[in-house]
């Protein structure tokens, strides 16, 4: 299947970088072709809800509701070396195409998000993403998973609805219990299981 170019647009986000979705210019669906990002919505009082967690072929639409004057944005935040492929909803029949193919698949990473933000606890919301994180991109040795992204706690704090002291806080307590170990550019999970069980 071929896409006409000038419906289209290759992005390579390096970690960090962010593609900013505003209702002016929200006129495309994203495909990620590699990496994983963090998708968040960003209201004018600052406050930033973080939708999903989202990875390789996974699809982003951005929505506003038919607002006139919404009073949010969207921004769409790499945590690792990622590509992503915009395509002009003009382009009718190839996105028709993609969407019902991706969807259930994207569903998912959305339901993930809503499992993690279900918790009430900070300390729960945070072991809920390391498991969602291990499932995504996780890569297992013989002893432990290791989660090769670059979480900043400010990334981390923001996704949780936390505050960056609080992460840091836990962070420290589980690696003094030896279940993780935090780096900027990967997390370590020890023992799963343990990690798991602390939830309940």
């Amino acid at each position: 299947m071929q896409i006409d170019q000038k419906f289209c647009h290759v992005y390579k986000l390096s970690i960090g970088d962010s593609l900013i979705v505003h209702k002016e210019n929200n006129r495309n669906l994203y495909l990620i072709l590699e990496g994983v990002i963090v998708l968040s919505k960003v209201f004018t009082n600052e406050e930033i809800l973080s939708i999903g967690i989202f990875s390789w072929q996974d699809i982003i639409i951005t929505n506003f509701d038919n607002l006139s004057s919404p009073n949010y944005f969207y921004k769409v935040q790499a945590i690792c070396s990622t590509y992503i492929i915009s395509i002009n909803r003009k382009n009718v029949t190839y996105t028709q195409k993609i969407i019902h193919m991706k969807s259930k698949q994207t569903s998912i990473k959305y339901q993930n998000m809503i499992e993690i933000l279900a918790h009430k606890n900070i300390k729960h919301r945070f072991i809920q993403l390391l498991l969602t994180l291990c499932n995504i991109c996780g890569i297992i040795d013989k002893n432990y998973i290791e989660i090769q992204l670059s979480l900043s706690q400010t990334i981390i704090a923001a996704i949780l609805g936390s505050n960056r002291n609080t992460i840091n806080q836990l962070i420290q307590e589980m690696q003094k219990k030896q279940l993780i170990y935090y780096a900027k550019n990967k997390i370590i999970i020890y023992n799963l299981l343990n990690l798991s069980q602390t939830i309940y």
